[in-house]
C-alpha cells in the first residue's frame, strides 16, 4: 500500500509542478501599487489573480496589460505591474531620471497604477521581457471582485513628439506635436536575459 501511495505522490507532484509551470496558477496580490485595479482602497481583503503562463510563450505582450515579473532590483521578489510601453516606444515618464525614455529592443516599460507607491520602471528603468513570468488575466477571489483584467488604454503615456515605433518596422512614425523640445534617453541594455522557471508563487507584490 505504501508503495502505491509513494508512487502516486511521485507522479502527482511532478505533474502538478509541470501544470503550474506551463499553464498558470492563482496568486495573492499584496500591496497598494496597483490600486484601483487591484486591492482597491475601499476593499479590505486582498485580491487573488489568475496568472496565465501559457499565454506568454511567444512573448507577445500588449500595452496596458497587467503582468507578473521578477523584480530587476530584487530577483527573489515577484511583482505585478502594468505594461506602459514596448520596444521602440518613447515613454513620457512621471518620475524617472529622464523625462523621455525610448524602450530598448527586447524590453518593456512597466508601472504601477498608483504612482508614488510603486517600485517600477521609474526606479529601475526598462525591464527585459525575459523577466516576465505570467499575464494576470482575471481577479478570481473574493467572489464579489471577480472580473476579467482587460488591457487599458495607455497611449497618453507615449510621446507623440518622438514617435511610436510600429513593431516589425525599423522607422519611427513622424508625428508633429508642440511638446517641449527635449531629447529622449536612448538606453542600451543587455537584452540577453534567459527565461528561467520561477518557483511556485503564492503571492506577488503590488
Amino acid at each position: 500500500m505504501w508503495k502505491v501511495v509513494i508512487g502516486t505522490a511521485a507522479f502527482t507532484i511532478p505533474a502538478s509542478v509541470t501544470l503550474f509551470d506551463l499553464c498558470g496558477y492563482v496568486a495573492k496580490v499584496e500591496g497598494s501599487s496597483m490600486q484601483p485595479a487591484l486591492n482597491p482602497a475601499d476593499w479590505k481583503k486582498s485580491d487573488y489573480v489568475l496568472l496565465n503562463r501559457w499565454g506568454i510563450r511567444q512573448y507577445n505582450f500588449q500595452r496596458g496589460e497587467i503582468v507578473c515579473l521578477t523584480c530587476p532590483s530584487n530577483p527573489g521578489q515577484k511583482i505585478i505591474k502594468r505594461i506602459i510601453g514596448l520596444e521602440g516606444d518613447t515613454i513620457k515618464t512621471p518620475g524617472y531620471r529622464s523625462r523621455f525614455v525610448t524602450v530598448p529592443q527586447g524590453h518593456c516599460w512597466v508601472e504601477g497604477d498608483h504612482h508614488g507607491l510603486s517600485l517600477d520602471s521609474n526606479v529601475f528603468g526598462p525591464v527585459a521581457l525575459g523577466l516576465i513570468n505570467a499575464r494576470a488575466s482575471h481577479v478570481v477571489w473574493p467572489p464579489r471582485r471577480w472580473q476579467r483584467l482587460a488591457p487599458t488604454d495607455v497611449d497618453n503615456r507615449l510621446s507623440r513628439k518622438h514617435g511610436r515605433k510600429t513593431h516589425g518596422q525599423n522607422n519611427f512614425a513622424a508625428i508633429s506635436t508642440d511638446e517641449d523640445d527635449e531629447e529622449a534617453e536612448n538606453l542600451t541594455l543587455n537584452s540577453d536575459v534567459s527565461y528561467s522557471k520561477p518557483n511556485n508563487l503564492l503571492s506577488v507584490k503590488g
